[in-house]
């Protein structure tokens, strides 16, 4: 569900805030800081809705957002399949792989490519901490004496690439949101999973977005001002 969910097509826009999601911190800090657009990657409408009440959480956003004259916009399925300017695009940047090209060639989602220096275990799992700023990563089918040289990667919730990453013969495969069945499908390859978290997959991505959307509003009639949200954090804590 991508585009514009909440507002008027025509009204003008000066401030603008990104986010991951449209959270009750996300909107305090829309509301604090005068913003007219909230631009989100995950859309706060996902499926039809009955009822616009205080009853329930979406609800009280969707008026919250209303009242406040924030309208919403969704960049969701469009960041998600751009090769050239999205999630995974940068991603592969930050890990440096050349002869990059699509993982899933049926719908467009992910990214493959290799690196320019193979790396070990601890490498890679320490490259992969520092790229995604995560503490901890989840991972299966990891083996200490080998080294890795091609890494697939699909930000957010990619169990449905596993096969697509195997088939195309990555070492491994850097996404999120994997369920216990969905690692098994690994065992018995020569590909790990490495799970970095949804949020956390998505997150870095905020600032890269921010200055694409500078240099395409450049030709604006007036000044808009862009910000990435200072209130969001992860849902999940560590132990």
């Amino acid at each position: 569900n991508t585009g514009l969910l909440v507002g008027k097509k025509n009204r003008e826009v000066k401030n603008i805030l990104l986010s991951l999601d449209v959270t009750e911190e996300v909107l305090n800090e829309a509301i604090e800081k005068k913003i007219d657009l909230l631009i989100t990657h995950h859309p706060i409408i996902f499926s039809g809705i009955k009822t616009i009440t205080t009853d329930d959480r979406l609800g009280k956003l969707l008026l919250k957002s209303i009242e406040n004259g924030i309208s919403i916009i969704a960049a969701h399925t469009n960041l998600d399949h751009s090769f050239e300017y999205g999630i995974n695009r940068h991603i592969s940047d930050l890990y440096g792989l050349k002869n990059v090209e699509i993982l899933c060639d049926h719908d467009g989602f992910g990214i493959i490519g290799d690196l320019e220096t193979p790396l070990n275990l601890h490498d890679l799992t320490r490259k992969t901490k520092d790229v995604f700023r995560a503490d901890t990563i989840k991972y299966a089918n990891l083996i200490e004496n080998i080294t890795f040289s091609r890494i697939a990667i699909s930000s957010g919730a990619s169990s449905d690439y596993i096969e697509d990453a195997i088939h195309k013969q990555a070492d491994a495969f850097v996404t999120s949101d994997i369920k216990y069945h969905e690692a098994q499908k690994v065992l018995g390859t020569n590909m790990a999973i490495v799970d970095v978290g949804h949020f956390e997959s998505e997150f870095l991505f905020l600032n890269p977005f921010k200055a694409l959307l500078t240099s395409k509003l450049q030709s604006a009639p007036h000044t808009i001002n862009i910000y990435v949200t200072e209130s969001e954090k992860p849902i999940f804590k560590y132990i």
